[in-house]
């Protein structure tokens, strides 16, 4: 009896100890530390070869880490570093070369330059009475300038209600860019305060 009545006091302290810590139950590691700052590090310096990644629990404070690893980028390695407080990323930090590949405004300069270049083509036919041939090999961001200055809510709606899906975003100083295709056509929307500001034609490479 004496005995059952011990485990049922040490069973009581283990359940109160638990709630008192509700973090014990679900332990976050050094692990879930470099997990969580390798998904930051990919997503907002659009880095995929990520490396060697190592975390030190710091003492000052609660579930702190301190994450440091490296990146390889044409053929060289790049170190980053990343914070966690409480199992937030609190700071994620890279200052290495990008991947080699068109940027975003590449790709609009790009773009521009081919709807420019589409648009003397299809004046030269017209000229020679192919007008009809042209319109009916015409899409993608031509088709689409009319919605340049929508508001983004519905300029998305009218976009769908063209036959176009969504393809990708990504953001860049005070603008966004997300990327739309239909059939052999890709398109990037440049959306600033709201609005819609270009769209240009660009490679289905962006639109995977």
């Amino acid at each position: 009896m004496h005995q059952t009545h011990d485990f049922q006091a040490r069973a009581n302290l283990l359940l109160v100890l638990a709630l008192a810590v509700p973090g014990t139950a679900l332990a976050y590691s050094e692990k879930d530390a470099i997990r969580d700052c390798e998904s930051r590090i990919r997503s907002e310096y659009k880095l995929s070869d990520l490396r060697d990644a190592t975390a030190e629990r710091l003492n000052d404070t609660a579930l702190h880490f301190k994450v440091q690893g490296l990146t390889k980028v044409d053929g060289d390695k790049h170190p980053w570093t990343c914070e966690v407080k409480n199992r937030h990323v609190t700071a994620a930090e890279y200052s290495g070369p990008k991947p080699k590949g068109l940027g975003t405004a590449e790709k609009l300069a790009i773009g521009t330059a081919a709807a420019v270049a589409g648009g003397i083509a299809i004046n030269e036919m017209s000229k020679h009475g192919s007008t009809s041939e042209a319109s009916a090999g015409a899409g993608g961001a031509k088709e689409l300038q009319d919605l340049v200055g929508a508001r983004a809510a519905g300029g998305e709606s009218e976009l769908q209600g063209r036959g176009y899906t969504y393809a990708s975003g990504s953001k860049g100083g005070d603008s966004s860019y997300t990327n739309w295709k239909k059939g052999s056509h890709c398109v990037t929307v440049r959306t600033t305060n709201g609005h819609y500001k270009s769209i240009v034609d660009v490679t289905m490479l962006d639109c995977k």
